[in-house]
């Protein structure tokens, strides 16, 4: 056996849900995410920058042609089943998904994902 595999040990998958919010890119998701953190513990959240087509806005485009696609941002949360509905509805209104343009929440099941905890000695990063 050399170095490497000796050094793998197996892991345990827990049950998760994941939930993703597309969001306008106005600066909602880093609010939403240092909420997430401050108000529900949430320590592992991802934000990346897409491309969105009439989920935003309506799409209009002229006759055999694409619509315009416009900056976005999808944000993307993995907890445990009993967090997610909290999480769901806390993402829903801290991110105004219900206004016009606001965006959109999905949440589906994971196969399982390994957990990600901070040591508390960990110092709080500054905004």
């Amino acid at each position: 056996m050399n170095d490497v595999t000796s050094m793998a040990r197996p892991f345990a998958l827990h049950a998760s849900k994941r939930i993703r919010a597309l969001l306008p890119d106005d600066g909602t998701d880093r609010r939403l995410i240092a909420a997430l953190h401050a108000e529900m513990g949430v320590n592992a959240a991802d934000t990346v920058a897409v491309r969105a087509v009439s989920m935003l806005r309506q799409a209009t485009s002229s006759r055999d042609k694409l619509p315009e696609s416009e900056l976005a941002r999808l944000v993307t949360v993995i907890v445990a089943p009993e967090q997610a509905d909290a999480v769901f509805e806390f993402m829903f209104v801290t991110a105004d998904i219900g206004r016009p343009g606001g965006g959109m929440l999905l949440m589906d099941h994971l196969l399982g994902s390994t957990p990600f905890i901070l040591p508390d000695s960990l110092p709080e990063e500054a905004p």
